[in-house]
């Protein structure tokens, strides 16, 4: 222990790159043996089998993609693990168009290229979703947005690529669900694969094969749509995404992140803040909850993002959280419980309920824990594999070893519990180029969004986490039931909301281990020192999710 610290650096240790579906139980994996070092090998895994062997296996002549419809940010359609995965045709756009906008990729496009008007909610009908108990002035409203929309014109735009600026964390998200292996291996394993590739009229291109791994989603055979959406406070967008959503057919809806519902999103003060604020040790903080309460405007027109009530926001987000909970129970949404180190979740994950399919997903690592931010509490579904987050409070003392710095500073828990930091990471697809996760690199990373980019722009791949990915892996387990289901009723096939939230629920393990860790999941005080006693659906939900079992559930005997 170097300069008196608590920790000393620790190597980190080289793991699988798909080790989180491992965890998932998505392929049997087998880690070891153990290293010179007298640690196990992570890096290598024996794979003994895979769920999709054993849907194929079961019913060989089905092959019918489940769909995940996923609303976020955008998606890349040009990643070479992603673009067959990804429908197209039915994505859409509800940024830049309040009734859609859709895009055809052409190499030859030009900005001068007029968009062409097209109607992309002609047919939309909420006969199928039952009842929503919408109020009269609610369902007045909603009616109204239908009748607009039904009646509405977007737009097509012709581009040499499709707006995918902002699409990095769709596109992570998207590769972690349904990403699928892209790269040609050479037969021989001394040749090396070329930086660029000689045509027959004399130009260099270059190769599109250089940089691509063999990726794998958890159901690279599912597809997937992207609805584009935003984070400004409009109901009627996200609204429009969901029904858009149910009325494209999808078998299971993805929602990575929050929405921007004015009450509903916003998180409670923690009760532990506010307690003994009489007791003399604590007047300073006293005082500043004071302070907080003294400066909070009391009147609403000098609160910017408040709910104007003469525009009926009020009115449209009740009926979004109305409309969510029906489609659930007709679909799976499954949502990240949000990155807070909160003992609530954020909106609409806390939605979730055993009579709606919301299934609300947090993040465990390998080490056994929660990882350090992600929320918990009574709502919480169920949990999957994810990175870390260091933590330093009365509470608790997580510290990233790996870093260099680590023996620079002193760190010392207190009355805290030290919990152990892990330095796996989800590897996903990524946005290629500056505006990726992983950046770009002069003077490629300036041609972008790029033309079947070959990854020299900054890369096709990133390190990610967070529960957007854990929800991410859990809705492509969710496809694989529906895929399953396909595959043993017949292709048109629905498993619904409720019911597939069931199986998945029941495919859960409070005491599972997550691989290639060996530590049963153990809750940490992370709020409190007297958390764990809570019990471990507090910090888990019904626990890890095992995607082997589940789909045995669909397949049965």
């Amino acid at each position: 222990m170097a300069n008196g610290n608590q920790f000393s650096f620790q190597a980190p240790q080289s793991y699988y790159y798909l080790w989180h579906l491992a965890a998932l139980g998505v392929i049997d994996a087998t880690f070891g043996p153990l290293s010179p070092g007298g640690e196990i090998d992570y890096s290598s895994p024996d794979i003994e089998g895979t769920v999709w062997d054993t849907i194929t296996q079961a019913f060989p002549a089905a092959n019918t993609p489940a769909t995940i419809a996923l609303i976020d940010v955008g998606v890349s359609r040009s990643h070479p693990n992603l673009k067959s995965r990804l429908d197209t045709v039915k994505s859409i756009d509800l940024v830049s168009h309040p009734h859609g906008a859709k895009y055809v990729a052409a190499p030859a496009a030009s900005p001068y290229d007029p968009e062409v008007k097209a109607a992309f909610f002609a047919g939309l009908s909420t006969a199928g979703l039952g009842a929503l108990n919408l109020t009269g002035p609610e369902t007045g409203y909603f009616n109204s947005l239908i009748a607009e929309l039904v009646a509405s014109e977007g737009v097509v735009h012709t581009l040499i690529e499709g707006d995918e600026t902002f699409g990095s964390h769709g596109t992570a998200v998207a590769g972690l669900a349904v990403g699928e292996p892209a790269a040609t291996v050479a037969p021989d394993p001394a040749i090396v694969l070329p930086d660029v590739l000689n045509c027959d009229d004399g130009s260099v291109v270059p190769n599109p094969n250089r940089n691509t791994l063999p990726y794998f989603g958890v159901d690279p055979f599912s597809r997937l749509i992207s609805i584009r959406t935003g984070f400004e406070q409009q109901p009627d967008q996200f609204i429009t995404a969901f029904l858009y959503a149910f009325a494209s057919g999808a078998d299971v809806i993805l929602l990575p992140r929050g929405l921007p519902d004015p009450n509903r999103g916003a998180l409670n003060p923690k009760p532990e803040l506010s307690q003994d604020l009489d007791e003399r040790q604590n007047w300073e903080r006293a005082d500043l909850f004071a302070r907080l309460e003294e400066a909070t405007p009391p009147a609403s027109e000098i609160r910017p993002n408040a709910v104007g009530k003469t525009a009926n926001r009020e009115l449209a987000w009740n009926i979004l959280a109305k409309l969510i909970v029906a489609i659930s129970r007709k679909v799976p949404v499954v949502c990240a419980a949000g990155n807070d180190g909160e003992s609530q979740l954020i909106y609409p994950a806390n939605l979730a309920a055993a009579n709606n399919g919301i299934v609300a997903v947090g993040a465990v690592t390998p080490n056994g824990y929660r990882s350090g931010y992600s929320n918990y509490g009574t709502k919480l579904t169920l949990v999957a594999p994810s990175d870390d987050f260091e933590i330093y409070t009365r509470h608790q003392l997580r510290v990233d070893r790996t870093d260099p710095m680590v023996e620079q500073h002193f760190y010392h828990p207190g009355t805290g519990k030290v919990i152990p930091h892990s330095h796996f990471s989800l590897l996903t697809t990524d946005l290629p180029g500056t505006f990726g996760y992983a950046g770009g690199s002069d003077p490629y990373s300036s041609i972008l969004p790029p033309h079947d980019n070959p990854g020299i722009g900054g890369g096709y791949y990133t390190t990610f986490g967070g529960t957007s990915g854990a929800a991410a892996l859990v809705a492509g387990v969710a496809a694989l039931l529906a895929r399953a289901n396909k595959a043993k009723q017949g292709p048109a096939a629905k498993l619904d909301g409720l019911s597939s939230k069931a199986i998945l629920v029941a495919a859960c393990d409070q005491n599972a281990t997550v691989k290639p860790g060996t530590t049963p999941l153990t809750p940490d005080p992370m709020n409190a020192d007297n958390e764990p006693a809570k019990g471990k659906g507090y910090f888990f939900g019904a626990g890890l999710l095992d995607a082997g079992k589940a789909v045995a559930a669909v397949l049965g005997p």
